[in-house]
């Protein structure tokens, strides 16, 4: 019996030493004869059950993971973007930006899939299609007529193009840059906030509702929104038919009647009018300030605007038409009071040289001084005739005749405006009050200057009035806080009583706008105010022929 037992152990171990010679056999096919190591004779291990003998160990397979397949748009979109960069009709920068953000590495389509448009290209195209309702137009806009579920990566590239093209055009649009503000006139001084293309591409990618997206892109102002309520309802209101009307000029032509060869459309005026200001509100700054200062030249008023209400508002006059008053944003600074006034260069070359190379009194007369270096000098020792006057310094002391009045307000900027006081109160009561030479004058500066000082410093009133009555002259007092300041063209503006209030184009600013949003800015011929010597010599020989100089010089110091 012990003798089968071992019998039947040294079997077991005999196979179990050939398996893996067995398993190499059926890896080598070629037949070769594997070489078996038989391991000497031992003493047999006792007798276990087969089913508990331990099996070999055999490492598990390393199962196999394909790579996922990379999508082709991205990189169709990047290279044929890249090809379009010849093209003379397409935004270089937009196209730059957008073979910048589809070559990002794992950038994946925004605007196809393989079941055709995306939900996020379906939300953009409806916004885009509705750009006449945000005074934009929709046809400056190409959008891809369709695609169907499973075009190929060509179809899918482009309509990408298509669409990411419209979205940077219609953001660019709906922050003022249908044009440059700068273009039109020397004296609009503003820069639209135009958004870097690669954010806008990045920011409605990832939005969750592009339609919101960019209609945030609009300007964000209460005013801006107000206007737009009443762009639509002037859009929608009916034109006015061709009109008939009797001519009674001549007994030939009575009892006739003439067509008007171009009939009154006041509505379809009204909305371009309207148009024109919605277009400026686009290039105002995004965030006016908690507490600002709004002096709006057609309007001939300035406020103050605190937490977005009018805490204080005030007549102006502004510039002359030939002495505009620029449209622009700055921050006050300081209030003086008891100021002296500093003739700027403009009006010592066109108006106080020609009277002193006369060989006038036009300094004494006006209560003007003329320095040298800090120093007071005698204006009948300079030959003017072949001198420079920007090379002196021309002022006014403070007093009852000062141009400046009592009070002004600094928000030092390069054109050399500001708003002050003055002792010609009586232009006041004028409808159009285009007077100065491009400062802005305040009906009662001293209120003016209670407010800001209330709000900047917490002063009342009574600590003012101690200043204009009795404090020092050219005493500056520098806000804690700057100011904002904006000098703004709004021909039209919403009331708070929901009414639209429109205004003289007293500058002619609107024909200009038109110009730009037809993209012709670049045929608006510039004037720049030249101080040439020519131009002075003729502006003495005008003065000398046609005006008495007194009587010239009044006219002009009654525009300061």
């Amino acid at each position: 019996m012990r003798s089968a037992i071992r019998a039947t152990c040294a079997l077991v171990c005999a196979l179990a030493s050939l398996a893996p010679a067995l398993a190499q056999d059926q890896a080598n096919p070629s037949g070769a004869a594997p070489v078996v190591a038989v391991a000497p004779a031992a003493e047999p291990a006792p007798a276990v059950p087969a089913a508990s003998a331990p099996a070999t160990a055999v490492p598990a397979p390393v199962p196999v993971v394909a790579a996922p397949a990379t999508n082709p748009v991205p990189a169709a979109v990047a290279e044929r973007a890249g090809k379009l960069q010849s093209s003379k009709s397409i935004d270089k920068a937009d196209l730059a930006a957008i073979t910048t953000y589809y070559s990002a590495a794992e950038v994946q389509p925004v605007w196809t899939g393989a079941q055709g448009f995306t939900e996020k290209a379906a939300s953009a195209m409806r916004e885009i299609a509705a750009a006449d309702d945000w005074g934009l137009k929709a046809s400056d806009y190409e959008l891809p007529a369709a695609l169907s579920a499973g075009a190929d990566t060509a179809a899918m590239a482009e309509a990408e193009i298509k669409i990411a093209l419209a979205v940077l055009g219609y953001a660019r649009h709906a922050r003022g840059g249908r044009m440059d503000p700068t273009d039109l006139s020397y004296n609009i001084d503003r820069q639209a906030p135009l958004l870097d293309p690669l954010k806008v591409l990045a920011d409605a990618a990832s939005s969750g509702e592009v339609d919101g997206y960019l209609r945030k892109l609009h300007p964000q102002h209460p005013q801006f929104e107000l206007l737009r309520q009443k762009y639509l309802e002037a859009k929608r209101a009916p034109v006015a038919a061709p009109a008939a009307a009797p001519v009674e000029s001549s007994p030939q032509a009575k009892g006739k009647t003439v067509k008007q060869a171009k009939p009154a459309r006041s509505e379809t005026k009204l909305a371009t009018r309207i148009l024109y200001n919605m277009e400026m509100w686009r290039w105002m700054p995004e965030d006016l300030g908690a507490v600002y200062v709004n002096s709006n030249i057609p309007e001939f008023m300035m406020r103050v605007v605190k937490s977005g209400k009018v805490i204080h508002e005030e007549r102006i006059i502004t510039g002359k038409v030939e002495n505009q008053t620029p449209i622009f944003s700055d921050m006050m600074e300081h209030i003086v009071f008891h100021p002296f006034w500093g003739v700027p260069d403009s009006i010592k070359v066109k108006e106080i040289w020609p009277g002193l190379a006369g060989g006038g009194s036009v300094l004494e007369r006006n209560g003007l001084r003329i320095q040298k270096g800090g120093r007071d000098i005698d204006p009948s020792s300079i030959n003017w005739s072949s001198t420079d006057i920007r090379q002196f310094h021309v002022y006014q002391p403070p007093g009852g005749s000062n141009v400046l009045g009592v009070v002004k307000f600094m928000f030092p900027n390069k054109h050399q405006v500001y708003m002050h006081d003055t002792p010609t109160k009586n232009l006041f009561n004028s409808t159009q009050r285009t007077f100065s030479h491009g400062c802005m004058r305040v009906r009662n500066p001293v209120r003016m200057a209670e407010v800001l000082l209330e709000n900047d410093k917490g002063w009342d009133a009574a600590r003012v009035g101690t200043l204009v009555k009795g404090g020092p002259q050219n005493n500056h007092v520098y806000m804690d806080k700057k100011i904002p300041v904006h000098v703004t063209y709004f021909t039209a503006v919403v009331g708070s009583d929901g009414k639209l209030q429109t205004f003289p184009d007293v500058y002619g600013h609107e024909p200009k706008i038109q110009m730009g949003l037809d993209g012709k800015a670049h045929l608006i011929v510039k004037k720049k105010p030249s101080l040439s010597p020519p131009d002075v010599v003729t502006r003495l020989a005008e003065t000398k022929q046609n005006t008495p100089l007194a009587a010239w010089m009044k006219n002009i110091f009654g525009g300061f």
